[in-house]
């Protein structure tokens, strides 16, 4: 838990100094604990981006009467 300042007043001076930078460091993990789902994120998009661009886009669309289809070289029934 972070010292507040009316806490940190009390302090010695080096005490002090080191408190502050134990409340950096809870600060600094903080932010890096809520990135990671962020980051999971992001990760997992760019992966979805590079499978997509491995796929061809321009499959010939044929009409089977009931719906339009994407097929490769077979027509689908």
């Amino acid at each position: 838990m972070p010292f507040r300042k009316a806490t940190l007043r009390r302090m010695p001076p080096v005490t002090r100094k080191y408190a502050k930078l134990l409340n950096e460091l809870d600060s600094v993990l903080r932010r890096g604990k809520n990135m990671v789902e962020e980051m999971s994120r992001l990760e997992l998009d760019s992966r979805a981006l590079a499978h997509a661009k491995q796929i061809p886009q321009h499959l010939p669309l044929q009409n089977s009467g009931r719906d339009f289809t994407v097929t490769e070289h077979e027509e689908r029934r």
